[in-house]
């Protein structure tokens, strides 16, 4: 059976100010780079997502580090989960340079992260901020890497104006009402980077001159 025709692009997010705009998998921009784009030109911005992976944690460190401030509130944490997926992640390259960010982060306390086991939301959703304009909120499924869990559509929307202000308060109460679980995802990383020895420099590092194991 053939796919049905892609609708084309959608439109930028600098569209119409109050109107919603539609974000799917046939979307260009797509979903990670509309989220990206936002990130990096945000002075902070707010994600409340009920799980989340680390490795599903893709954004690059120029999005991750323009923000003055990021909060993550998540509904459950499982520390072993967590730490069994921490010393997946410190055997490779890209996970041990990707788990030192989240630590930096943590440590410089740009990245908050609370926990709201009792409290609840659907969908996820982020609200982004700028100092000189109102907030930019996205709202639906948070997946950044493809392919996407299933094959069908993946629905996302972007908000802008007084709908997006009333999401904003939204994730205020939430967060009020949530505890703090920096300092305990932060020693699940540290243990884990401890735990599992960095993996040999591969040929191409090599061949570059560069070593990822003295990544700081």
């Amino acid at each position: 059976m053939k796919s049905p025709p892609s609708p084309g692009p959608a439109p930028p997010p600098t569209a119409p100010r109050e109107s919603p705009v539609l974000l799917d998998e046939w979307s260009r921009p797509d979903f990670r780079d509309v989220y990206g784009k936002l990130a990096e030109a945000s002075t902070r911005f707010d994600v409340a997502i009920r799980k989340v992976r680390l490795s599903g944690i893709s954004l690059a460190r120029t999005e991750l580090e323009g923000p003055a401030r990021i909060r993550l509130l998540l509904a459950e944490i499982n520390v072993l989960t967590l730490s069994a997926e921490a010393e997946s992640m410190a055997a490779v390259d890209d996970g041990r340079l990707r788990l030192r960010l989240i630590r930096g982060l943590l440590s410089e306390g740009v990245l908050q992260l609370r926990s709201a086991p009792l409290g609840g939301w659907d969908p996820d959703f982020s609200v982004f901020w700028r100092d000189d304009e109102g907030p930019v909120v996205i709202i639906g499924p948070h997946w950044f890497a493809r392919p996407y869990p299933h094959r069908g559509p993946a629905l996302a929307s972007l908000h802008r104006g007084r709908a997006a202000a009333r999401v904003g308060r939204r994730f205020e109460g939430l967060w009020t009402d949530a505890h703090p679980v920096e300092q305990a995802v932060r020693r699940v990383m540290e243990e884990a980077l401890e735990r599992v020895p960095p993996p040999p420099p591969s040929r191409s590092h090599e061949l570059a001159g560069l070593d990822p194991t003295r990544a700081s």
